[in-house]
């Protein structure tokens, strides 16, 4: 069997894209995978055109080997687009694999460790009441078990770091309140604080309301800063979104400087380099809890590594809109705090071409601005 072709699949959804890749081969069996959205999404596209001219004609079941000859091939350190399209390419050449044996991934990666996903999923609202509300509406609505959200109000910026925790507490409160005692709760500070000082402060703060973990309270790219909060964090510390590849976390973790690893399977270099970041984090007595914000098709593709790894803490899950489930074949609906295992070959899943066709790419996504009260950018 060999590669004839791959392409990448942008769909414009609301704000921001949703970039597919697959990968068709000889035999007429194809394989799907997901890029994550950077933002400057038309460079993810050309970086899938680029390492086409590589893999074309090899065999798509070499995976270790056609990744390196990818990754390596590149020279530079290939950065977010160019990562986001090597792992949507990965996904794709594991789906191949699978369907060709007829088995799903996760057997090809040493089979089932656990019978069904945890998962949790974003709450928001700037009042405490309603914050609350969704928290509820979702646990209701989908059968969530946990949930995460930001501890800082949207407004937190404008005011004083002092009204910044006393509304952070309040909030917190009333969302403990609200789903009780038995319900995770996970905090995610965005990597917007900054100072050490302050992120211990937040951290100290909210202890009493036994957070699961506290995300990125400062930017990831100092893992130094992120040790030090380490040693004095109360609770969990967990990060990992933007960093790619087992070489960058092997620095997160010689720094000591996160109790949960959390590196999204659409950037970090796919399947494969997802399971090398779990046994390093194994080995260190660590835990993985992966990002995942993006589409049904990423959350299949998650779903699979959690069923095969043992140390897989809990999954991010996003409750897909209309457009986003018409993208895809089918998509997974959590039930009691976990969702179910596809046991079809591949990863069970397809995209539906012409729904794609029906949402083309139409701008780049922006995060947007936050700034201070000074006019001076602020980090998000």
């Amino acid at each position: 069997m060999k590669i004839t072709r791959i392409e990448a699949l942008v769909a414009g959804i609301e704000h921001r894209n949703q970039v597919f890749v697959r990968t068709h081969t000889d035999e007429g069996i194809h394989g799907v995978g997901e890029a994550y959205n950077v933002g400057p999404d038309l460079a993810t596209v050309s970086w899938v055109d680029y390492f086409a001219e590589q893999l074309v004609g090899r065999d798509p079941t070499r995976i270790e080997q056609l990744w390196a000859l990818a990754y390596q091939g590149a020279r530079f350190p290939i950065g977010s687009s160019g990562m986001a399209a090597l792992s949507g390419i990965e996904h794709s050449l594991w789906d191949i694999t699978g369907k060709a044996l007829d088995l799903p991934v996760y057997k090809l990666l040493g089979g089932r460790v656990r019978d069904r996903v945890p998962v949790y999923h974003g709450v928001h609202a700037d009042d405490p009441g309603l914050l609350a509300e969704h928290a509820l509406e979702k646990i209701e609505a989908i059968g969530i078990g946990a949930v995460k959200t930001n501890p800082l109000a949207t407004t937190w910026r404008q005011g004083t770091w002092n009204d910044a925790i006393r509304t952070a507490r309040a909030r917190i409160a009333a969302l403990r309140a609200a789903v009780g005692p038995d319900v995770d709760i996970g905090l995610d500070a965005h990597a917007a604080v900054w100072e050490l000082p302050k992120a211990l402060d937040l951290a100290d703060s909210l202890a009493e309301y036994s957070p699961m973990f506290m995300e990125e309270p400062l930017r990831m790219e100092n893992r130094h800063a992120m040790g030090e909060l380490r040693k004095k964090m109360p609770f969990a510390l967990a990060t990992g979104e933007c960093l790619y590849t087992k070489f960058e976390f092997e620095d997160l973790v010689r720094a000591e400087a996160a109790d949960i690893l959390q590196p999204d399977i659409c950037i970090c270099g796919g399947m494969m380099e997802m399971r090398k970041i779990a046994a390093l984090a194994e080995g260190h007595d660590l835990v993985v809890a992966p990002h995942n914000p993006l589409g049904p098709l990423a959350t299949v593709i998650n779903v699979h590594f959690a069923a095969a790894t043992s140390n897989f803490l809990i999954l991010e899950y996003r409750e897909p809109d209309s457009i986003e489930r018409a993208l895809v074949t089918e998509t997974l609906k959590p039930k009691d705090g976990y969702v179910a295992i596809p046991d079809r070959p591949g990863w069970g899943i397809d995209i539906v071409e012409q729904a794609v066709k029906k949402h083309p790419y139409k701008n780049a996504w922006h995060r947007g601005d936050r700034v201070y009260p000074d006019g001076a950018v602020a980090f998000i």
